[in-house]
């Protein structure tokens, strides 16, 4: 009986850790939305994404783009295209589970 009661706190206690295991990775993917500008950017679990743009004419429509994690909740994102590889980069930053800081543009997650 005791053994029960051993094995069932271990796994109350392997219980409540799980949801404290999600990557900072996971909590990106998906899609934001930018409501000042009706912009949208995609993140993949691949570490790509697109940026859906509609506020400048000067720039394509869609941008396609590479991300990497830098710390906890702190990302790095490079646009580029196959022929020309560096572009311009800009740091993202996850504020709580809905919400990304890009430079200072605020996004909320769609899905």
């Amino acid at each position: 009986m005791r053994l029960i009661y051993i094995y069932g706190g271990l796994l109350f206690l392997l219980l409540i850790n799980i949801p404290s295991c999600s990557k900072p990775e996971s909590k990106l993917v998906g899609t934001w939305i930018n409501e000042k500008t009706s912009s949208s950017i995609e993140f993949n679990k691949d570490k790509t994404g697109v940026i859906f743009q509609r506020t400048n004419p000067h720039l394509p429509p869609n941008i396609p783009f590479r991300w990497e994690m830098l710390k906890d909740g702190e990302f790095k994102v490079e646009t580029g295209a196959p022929d020309h590889p560096e572009g311009p980069s800009a740091k993202v930053t996850l504020v709580g589970k809905d919400t990304i800081v890009i430079d200072n543009d605020t996004f909320k997650k769609v899905k």
